[in-house]
């Protein structure tokens, strides 16, 4: 069974349904016309490089409008503060396309390679809380779709090498269908990949990644100084853009400007 939700606040149910199986999909995340805007964006972005290999871009936002509008989207900002609190950033973002014809990946798990997650405790704790947004349609196996091991970050022990490659190794595993505008929020230690796209077109998913404010953006060197100059007060905070306190891991950050 697919764990759904519903885009706004987040309920207790889908809290206790998130932390048991390590994500969400949130059907009708974004109207049609929203998802029509970012899929034109997310085109354009995409459009000066070869077709037909897989690729990921960051920092879209800073260029698009209807990218940006994402960053606090009203149907899943809520839901981001439910699970991470009223301190976080935006780490990283990445627009994602899967090529007609694409075989998909091996599972993993998200986050720094250096030092992965998984070190700092088990299970896995929230490090990034990751939002794909479906841009193309996803209502059947076989479009690209993300595969995840539902609860697969709470396993005490790593997936076996040899079972990574294969998708259909572990029965276990979920195809997450969903129309265009579908949202999945999923926690970087569940175990996913991108599955293989075998449709005509190609298959392209937003990505917007949350997390606390110490974790270093991995999309950007920099903020882009124009983008900080004309975006709203949350958004620049949001990308980590505010003063350093004189004790940095200890009192001082300023709150997160919500209007609530």
């Amino acid at each position: 069974m697919i764990p759904l939700g519903a885009p706004g606040e987040m309920t207790e149910a889908e809290r206790f349904i998130f932390d048991v199986a390590g994500f969400l999909v949130i059907p009708g995340a974004l109207t049609p016309d929203e998802t029509s805007a970012c899929l034109e964006a997310s085109l354009r972005a995409h459009a000066p490089y070869p077709k037909g290999q897989w690729r990921q871009l960051g920092a879209l936002y800073e260029r698009e409008a209807a990218i940006e509008a994402l960053m606090d989207h009203p149907s899943i900002l809520p839901k981001v503060r439910a699970l991470l609190g009223d301190q976080f950033i935006l780490q990283s973002t990445w627009c994602t396309v899967q090529p007609s014809g694409g075989k998909g990946g091996g599972f993993h798990q998200d986050g720094s390679a250096p030092y992965e997650f998984r070190r700092l405790a088990l299970p896995t704790p929230l490090v990034q809380l990751r939002v794909g947004y479906y841009l193309t349609d996803q209502s059947k196996p076989g479009m690209g779709n993300l595969v995840l091991i539902p609860g697969g970050h709470n396993a005490s022990l790593p997936m076996p090498r040899e079972l990574r490659a294969n998708q259909d190794a572990l029965p276990i595993r979920e195809i997450v269908c969903g129309e265009p505008g579908t949202a999945v929020l999923f926690h970087q230690g569940v175990w996913h990949c991108p599955g293989a796209n075998d449709q005509s077109f190609d298959r392209y998913t937003m990505h917007m990644v949350y997390s606390p404010p110490w974790l270093k953006p991995s999309d950007r060197m920099a903020n882009c100084p124009n983008f900080l100059a004309r975006t709203t007060p949350l958004r620049r905070a949001m990308v980590g853009e505010w003063t350093r306190p004189e004790e940095p891991f200890g009192q001082g950050y300023a709150k997160m400007p919500f209007e609530d």
